[in-house]
């Protein structure tokens, strides 16, 4: 094609750093001597001096133009899109101005031609601009080197790309203007439309906010207001049954000996007789506070149950003595003479038992030990005793007799 010949034309034209190599290559495989050397060497400088004259324009913001403008291809055909950018070094942001862009051509021995096309490009706040436009029309059929010339204010800068022609058939592809709105409607989609038609999706609110349709953003969530009625609690914004609470009090901490009747502690009531009340002494002395009492007890609970021979000395003993307890108890709070007699009699039982209360019983075989001496004790003064002192009494009568 015509078109591919023309750009293969122009393209060897412009000498590039690839020929350079591309020869050098050509001087080595070729081993060539002398001239040879010498042509290969001079390449090498050309090549190195043009690359580092490239990255010292690249990285040395004295040598950036103050404007620039460039195309993305060299040559174009009919119908092709020429898009084209380019730079401002140093724009004003604070009064940015449209970039001027015309079009002329084609260039004949020095002169710029017709204007083909003029357009305005805003530019970015970074100087950046870019625009297109399409070569085909009535304007676009003679071929040739065509320029852009760009303005921004003072400042010019141009580029220029070869077009290889038309035939003015073609029409550019012409975008339609945007449709007039009435007053308050916006462009969406090519139409005008009303603001609240417009359907946007809810945003989600974070925790404590709530969606606003007025502001049409996430605001403070207001105060629930609770209007359910009595008996009934707001839930999710449901009104959900309330359980009645439980406003008894809980009852006090009452100590040993004591428990709680209607919010307060009071005295256990216990039992005149039955296992661990001493029903005898209890019913002799009067109360169960009496000194004489509060000694068999402390005996029993400190001394008996802290060892393991005590206890079942203890658990023998009560089957044995409230056996017949709550009768003699009985008849001593019916005859106050009865009463005397057993609070004499076991007057020294208690005085043996109050022994117990001063020793250091550590062991079991302590307690066995302690404990048989104290029944040895009791059956001497009880037994024993009265025995000799029959004997001594029946034997001073016989002898009076005779």
């Amino acid at each position: 094609m015509r078109s591919k010949k023309v750009q293969l034309e122009h393209i060897r034209v412009n000498f590039s750093f690839i020929e350079y190599i591309n020869t050098l290559n050509s001087c080595i495989s070729l081993d060539m001597r002398g001239a040879g050397r010498l042509v290969a060497v001079f390449l090498s400088l050309v090549l190195f001096t043009s690359s580092l004259s490239m990255v010292f324009a690249q990285t040395d913001p004295s040598q950036i133009p103050p404007l620039s403008i460039t195309t993305n291809l060299p040559l174009y055909d009919e119908g092709d899109i020429v898009t084209f950018s380019g730079f401002i070094k140093n724009p004003d942001i604070n009064n940015m101005i449209d970039v001027t862009v015309r079009v002329l051509g084609p260039v004949v021995n020095g002169s710029n031609g017709n204007i083909v096309s003029i357009d305005q490009v805003k530019p970015q706040l970074d100087g950046s601009f870019e625009s297109t436009f399409i070569v085909a029309g009535d304007r676009w059929i003679k071929g040739g080197d065509y320029k852009i010339l760009v303005n921004y204010g003072p400042q010019k800068a141009e580029t220029t790309f070869f077009y290889n022609g038309g035939t003015g058939e073609l029409t550019p592809d012409v975008v339609p203007p945007p449709p007039q709105c009435a007053s308050g409607q916006i462009i969406v989609n090519g139409q005008c439309t009303n603001p609240e038609d417009i359907e946007t999706p809810t945003p989600s609110c974070g925790t404590g906010t709530v969606y606003d349709p007025v502001s049409k953003s996430c605001i403070v969530a207001p105060p629930v207001v609770d209007n359910c009625p009595p008996g009934q609690k707001l839930v999710n914004n449901i009104c959900v049954d309330v359980e009645p609470e439980d406003t008894t009090p809980p009852p006090p901490q009452c100590g040993a000996g004591t428990h709680a009747e209607n919010g307060i502690c009071v005295p256990d009531q216990k039992p005149t007789t039955g296992p661990g009340q001493c029903a005898i002494a209890t019913a002799a002395f009067g109360t169960e506070l009496a000194p004489q009492v509060q000694l068999l007890r402390e005996v029993r609970d400190n001394v008996l149950f802290s060892t393991g021979t005590g206890t079942t000395f203890m658990a023998g003993f009560n089957d044995f003595y409230y056996a017949f307890s709550p009768t003699v108890a009985d008849l001593e709070r019916q005859s106050p003479l009865f009463k005397e007699v057993v609070k004499t009699a076991i007057t020294p039982m208690l005085s043996t038992l109050s022994i117990l209360n001063y020793v250091d019983i550590n062991s079991e075989q302590e307690m066995l030990g302690y404990g048989i001496g104290v029944i040895l004790l009791n059956i001497g003064m009880y037994f024993v005793v009265p025995a000799i002192v029959i004997a001594k009494v029946k034997g001073l009568i016989q002898k009076r007799r005779l």
